[in-house]
């Protein structure tokens, strides 16, 4: 565990000197009375590669916010930084004009928790939520482990020896330690930052590791993996013979769900984030895109804006804890 913390906090360290400097100061919110009506195309930037599994569901919404918006609505990748602080900065220095928006993703407040992160929801305006997905907890099909039961009792039988692979100070990472804590249990944290994830448990480096269902769902459907549970309370359309965390006992872990959302820079007019999560209403009950979403094993997940607020301020202050937890050991 000691190793783990030294980790995560020189990868803080390291960011934090990254991205020292000022900041540019937005324009100003332009000035409006009634509805607003976009005239140029609606930017979502993705802070992350093209491709991936923040990308492939943002692109699909964006298609079905486009079926109801006046303009166009587009993805863009900004990529750079540490938990996509590179899109999320272009973002909060850009004009409040309605033009430009970043999904977010749970890194953020996790790595503002960590100190990495110099920005908080609270330089953003909050849009509203779109994405559910969950992580799933996965071995070796062929493993002794036949469910989370057996790998908790492996663990606690060897304490500080059963492998558990994430990518040190991410979402899995919360994941893993949280399992061990509600369990008292102590894992083998492994850091699979420079490896390829399937490879490592395939050749049996790692007994098991925690991702996004969405990244391990091929390795399920195949049969090389087994999964053992999903971090939500709901069945995982496709994926219902998974137990959820809920159904094996796990508490309080609504914090690690993978959800994603749409934040505006600071000062952007209540109309236009009102037009916008409009949008992403009209998406998220839309059939089509509904069930595109579902062969990702991914869910559309619309909040109003005070229901997403609330949620935000609800995350910070949660990883702020767990953080404070892991740095403070």
């Amino acid at each position: 565990m000691k190793r783990v913390i030294l980790l995560v906090v020189a990868f803080a360290v390291a960011v934090g000197f990254a991205y020292a400097g000022g900041q540019e100061e937005s324009a100003a919110a332009p000035e409006m009375s009634g509805p607003w009506v976009p005239t140029e195309p609606i930017q979502i930037v993705v802070p992350f590669a093209a491709g991936g599994t923040t990308d492939v569901p943002a692109r699909i919404f964006a298609k079905y916010m486009t079926e109801y918006s006046d303009v166009p609505v587009e993805v863009i990748n900004i990529t750079g930084g540490s938990g996509g602080s590179a899109g999320a900065k272009a973002v909060q220095n850009a004009d409040p004009d309605g033009t430009m928006f970043v999904t977010q993703p749970v890194a953020f407040p996790m790595m503002a928790g960590l100190g990495v992160h110099d920005f908080t929801n609270e330089d953003f305006e909050m849009v509203g939520q779109w994405l559910n997905s969950t992580l799933a907890v996965v071995v070796q099909a062929d493993s002794d482990y036949q469910t989370m039961d057996d790998l908790v009792a492996a663990a606690r039988a060897n304490p500080g020896e059963i492998g558990m692979g994430s990518v040190t100070s991410t979402l899995p990472f919360f994941a893993i330690l949280h399992i061990a804590e509600q369990r008292g249990v102590e894992f083998k944290m492994v850091d699979l930052a420079q490896a390829q994830k399937s490879s490592e448990l395939l050749g049996g480096r790692v007994d098991g590791y925690v991702d996004a269902i969405g990244a391990v769902r091929q390795f399920i459907d195949s049969g090389d993996f087994r999964a053992l549970g999903v971090i939500t309370d709901v069945e995982v359309v496709g994926y219902e013979d998974i137990p959820t965390f809920d159904e094996l006992g796990f508490t309080d872990f609504g914090y690690l769900k993978q959800v994603q959302g749409l934040w505006a820079p600071g000062g952007t007019p209540e109309a236009i984030v009102d037009y916008v999560n409009n949008l992403m209403k009209l998406a998220a009950e839309n059939p089509d895109c509904q069930a595109e979403f579902a062969a990702l094993a991914y869910k559309t997940a619309y909040m109003t804006v005070d229901e997403y607020t609330a949620f935000m301020d609800d995350a910070y202050e949660t990883f702020a804890e767990k953080a404070a937890m892991v740095l403070g050991n």
